[in-house]
């Protein structure tokens, strides 16, 4: 598993500086860079939740740092396939958006990595579950990160925050749950 990763990451690495070096569009802070592997790879790509089918959404990716970055792209086709890096020493906030459903908060913490941990980059393969729109449904907690991931020195990996992820999903549940109950 670790070797399809790293081959993984080092063909969409070469992919990527083909790709981009003509396109300036991508902001150099999330560009790829063929001469630097502390690269955190995210790909994946986000669908209905009820039925699984894959959606287009917007995706906003913020660069939380003394001077906020921020850089807003679509998932490449109507499928809803997406694919981008993250720097290390960086917090993000990686927010899906749709019309029509509640939108979903990534955090993604970078800045935890040991030096040397960095040698092939990360691989984070997500599949992100869109909600339709529930109304009076907190705008509030849509603008706190539903899941966080960093680095684990125990499986030497970035990987979810399963604890902070289930009081978030206990939040929305609840929320959800308030919202239906004064439909009624």
């Amino acid at each position: 598993m670790l070797y399809f990763n790293a081959m993984k990451f080092n063909l969409f690495m070469l992919f990527l500086s083909l790709v981009f070096s003509t396109q300036a569009q991508i902001p150099s802070w999330l560009a790829a860079d063929p001469t630097n592997s502390k690269l955190v790879y995210i790909t994946g790509l986000t669908e209905h939740n009820q039925t699984g089918t894959e959606l287009p959404t917007t995706i906003k990716i913020e660069l939380i740092a003394a001077e906020r970055l921020t850089y807003s792209m679509n998932t490449f086709d109507d499928h809803g396939h997406f694919e981008f890096f993250l720097r290390p020493d960086g917090l993000y906030h990686i927010t899906f958006q749709k019309p029509g459903y509640l939108s979903k908060k990534l955090e993604v913490v970078t800045g935890n990595v040991p030096d040397d941990q960095w040698d092939l980059g990360f691989v984070l393969d997500l599949t992100v579950s869109m909600e339709e729109s529930i109304p009076n449904f907190s705008s509030a907690l849509q603008d706190e990160p539903f899941a966080r991931c960093m680095y684990s020195g125990k499986s030497e990996r970035i990987e979810f925050d399963k604890s902070y992820s289930k009081q978030q999903r206990a939040k929305w549940d609840s929320e959800r749950q308030r919202c239906l109950t004064s439909q009624q």
